[in-house]
This record gives structure tokens, C-alpha cells and sequence, in this order.
């Protein structure tokens, strides 16, 4: 699948600003500009001959530009990889400019003669390693230069997007947590899998992504289900078309074709004249969601997945209970939650029921490195938390076992 250069009409961006902050954008019919945080409107001619990818700075005319890339090399030099700046008075003292100063110095120029000005009004800057000049300058255009980068909605990209802004609506659903949950699910092209998304449909989006068009994906709900996220990946017709949603209440019940969800119209309500033209609707979408119950019920699935936060925790239960004697023999059990105590409990019933293998509980741990000659350490400051979040996971298997053989006669 080729992917679009640049943003279009009726799809997302995401765009991040300076300081490191994301947001998600709507390119849609009535959108004329584009607001990030403080910054000026920016605007929809200069976002849609922008690829991906790309910077656009605000110059001192008021103009949104394309700006090249910095190179981001480093000095290897080993002079001057053995300096360091332990003679530097650490006092705040050696900047002259005052924050009013500042502040003028903003209203007639650019952030990088901001920038510029800092620099030489600063008493220690040239007395800096060339190292610490460029971290110096890095940190000034992060709070002075108006810039932001384009970004294609990936799911890893709405993924941190959503984490920083608010984790709450992903489950505290780390970008590396969705890659794992998908490698332990082995969610592939052609397979059939039940899924319960309250990440705000971005795991549901990752899995339909993985599946090319080519498979199933059955999204439990009860109430309503958050698609937010699902609908930002921009996926195809073909990508939409293998999601297919199942309500709880039609798997948990004896008679699921009495259930609300799948019950059709009745002849009273296409017979009335207000609803006479939403009558074929609802008769096609009654059709729709008889076949893809049907579909679920003719073979067992290849996994199932639970991404569930802390309010949702009895849905997962709930879930659960359903789901797992529709999933096959050799198939995955997947579960995402915040909590330690409830995944261990339901890891000790797993094995002790001989009914899994491969019972596994694991906390992943991610920090980001800065990595340079003789300067290779952990970022001291660190937007995301560690540890986030407990992955279970388990393969099925049919502990029925085999009818016994008939006793054999024996003939005297």
C-alpha cells in the first residue's frame, strides 16, 4: 500500500510543536487553519503543500516556511570530548538580557535572533564545549522558535499523541505496549480475532492495519465503544470493512437473536410515515449484523484481545467469561491492564485450570538513551513513565483429551 506525501482533504495530521507537545488535526471541509497551542494560525494552503515529515518555522515577516532539517552532528574530536564545563558557575548570573528584554526582543524579531541574542549576551557561552553550545542553543529555539513538524497519523504517532495529552482515553496504552500486545496476539493478514478496545479505537486501528483487508476483526461493546482513534489512522475501505462490531449481550445470551441488537424492525415502526424512510436502513443494518454474528459463530477465533483501563475492569471480566470458548485451540489470549493485583490472580487461575500454556506476565520498560562519545547516558528528564501497565498472555489448549478406547475382549 503507497502511502500519500502529503495531507489531503478529509484526512488527519498530527503535528508537534518546539517543546514536544502533539496534536491531532481534522483536515475537513470547513477547516481554513490549523492552531497549535500559542503559536499564529497556520494556514490550510501552507498545511497541504507540506509533506510529511517536514518543518515549518514562522519567519520574523509573520510567514509560515519550510525549514531544513538540523544535521544533529556531533563532535568526536577527542580534545574535545575530554572538556566538560565544571568551572561554570551555575548561578543563573551570566545572562544579561532580562525577561522584559526578552520579551521586546520577541515583538520585532524571529526566534532565532532570540536566540542569537541570548547566546552572545551570555557571559559563559563561548567558554562552553561545542557540545554545550549546541544543548544550549537546542533548549533557547525550544522555548523562542515557533516551529512545528508534520506527521503522519501512524498508530504509533496517535499512540503518543494521546499518551501525553491524555492518558486516561488510551489505558495508559504505551506506544511499545500496543506493538507487544499485537506481537503476542500474532495478529496476522487472514486471521479472525475478537477484541475489546477502550483505547479509544486504537488498537482495533492497529489490528485492522495488520490485516491489509484480509481477516477478521470482531470489536466487543457494551453501551458504546470510542472510535476516535480508529477513525484518525485514516485507513482504507478495505482496512474499515474488516472491523465488524458485536455486542456483549448477543454473545453472553442463550437466545442471542431475541436480544435488542440483533433483533430486527418490527412492522409497526416501518409502517409509520416518519420512520417509512429509515426502514431499509434498518433492515440492512439488522442483515449486517445477523451475518457477522453468524461469522462468528461458524469456527473459533484466532485470539482475543483485552486493552481495558481501570473503570472498565468488570467489561473485561465480563468479556473474558464469553470470549474464551470461542477462542481455538492454539490460539492467544491477550490482556492489557493497569493493575498488578487482578492480571496475577487470573494468571495463577490460568494455570492452575490446565486449560492454557505459556502463561506469561510481563511489565515492559522503556527509557530513552542519549548515546554520543563519552556521553552516553539516560535522558534525566523523562515525559513518559517507566513502567506502564501489565501484559497476560496465554495460548489455549484442548484439555478434553480423547474418548477412551472400547475395552478390548479377549477370547479364552
Amino acid at each position: 500500500m503507497a502511502f500519500p506525501a502529503f495531507p489531503a482533504r478529509g484526512a488527519h495530521v498530527v503535528l508537534r510543536d518546539s517543546e514536544g507537545a502533539q496534536k491531532v488535526f481534522f483536515l475537513g471541509a470547513n477547516c481554513q487553519d490549523l492552531r497549535m497551542g500559542k503559536y499564529p494560525a497556520i494556514p490550510l494552503d501552507t498545511v497541504l503543500a507540506t509533506p510529511y515529515g517536514a518543518i515549518l518555522r514562522r519567519e520574523a515577516n509573520g510567514k509560515w516556511q519550510r525549514h531544513r532539517h538540523s544535521s544533529g552532528e556531533a563532535d568526536t574530536a577527542d580534545a574535545e570530548v575530554q572538556e566538560n564545563n565544571q568551572h561554570l558557575a551555575q548561578d543563573n548570573s551570566a545572562q544579561s538580557l532580562t525577561p522584559s528584554d526578552v520579551r521586546d526582543l520577541k515583538k520585532t524579531c524571529s526566534g532565532d535572533a532570540v536566540v542569537e541574542a541570548l547566546a552572545s549576551n551570555s557571559a559563559t557561552f563561548a567558554s562552553k564545549t561545542k557540545f554545550a553550545k549546541e544543548k544550549y542553543l537546542k533548549k533557547k529555539a525550544q522555548k523562542h522558535v515557533q516551529q512545528v513538524t508534520f506527521l503522519r497519523p501512524s498508530a504509533m504517532e496517535l499512540c503518543e499523541t494521546y499518551y501525553k495529552a491524555s492518558r486516561s482515553k488510551v489505558c495508559g496504552l504505551r506506544y511499545d505496549y500496543l506493538s507487544s500486545i499485537l506481537c503476542q496476539a500474532d495478529v496476522r493478514s487472514g486471521g479472525r480475532y475478537l477484541v475489546l478496545d477502550c483505547a479509544a479505537g486504537l488498537v482495533t486501528g492497529a489490528m485492522a492495519q495488520q490485516l491489509a483487508g484480509v481477516g477478521q476483526v470482531f470489536r466487543v461493546f457494551k453501551g458504546g465503544f470510542p472510535e476516535k482513534g480508529f477513525f484518525e489512522l485514516d485507513l482504507s475501505e478495505a482496512e474499515k470493512a474488516a472491523v465488524r462490531p458485536i455486542a456483549v449481550e448477543a454473545l453472553s445470551s442463550h437466545e442471542p437473536f431475541s436480544t435488542e441488537w440483533l433483533r430486527p424492525a418490527s412492522n409497526a415502526e416501518a409502517e409509520e410515515p416518519v420512520a417509512a424512510g429509515r426502514a431499509e436502513a434498518r433492515a440492512t443494518r439488522a442483515r449486517q449484523r445477523k451475518a457477522d454474528f453468524e461469522s462468528l459463530e461458524a469456527q473459533p477465533v484466532h485470539g482475543l484481545l483485552i486493552v481495558a483501563g481501570e473503570d472498565e475492569l468488570d467489561l473485561a471480566m465480563e468479556v473474558l467469561e464469553v470470549c474464551l470458548p470461542r477462542l481455538s485451540p492454539g490460539g492467544r489470549a491477550v490482556l492489557f491492564g493497569q493493575h498488578m493485583q487482578p492480571m496475577a490472580a487470573l494468571q495463577g487461575q490460568w494455570r492452575a485450570s490446565g486449560g492454557f500454556v505459556d502463561v506469561r506476565l510481563m511489565q515492559l520498560f522503556t527509557r530513552e538513551f542519549q548515546v554520543l562519545p563519552a556521553r552516553t547516558h539516560p535522558f534525566m528528564v523523562s515525559e513518559s513513565q517507566l513502567c506502564e501497565g501489565f501484559i497476560l498472555c496465554a495460548s489455549k489448549v484442548d484439555n478434553t483429551g480423547p474418548e477412551e478406547p472400547p475395552a478390548k475382549r479377549v477370547c479364552s
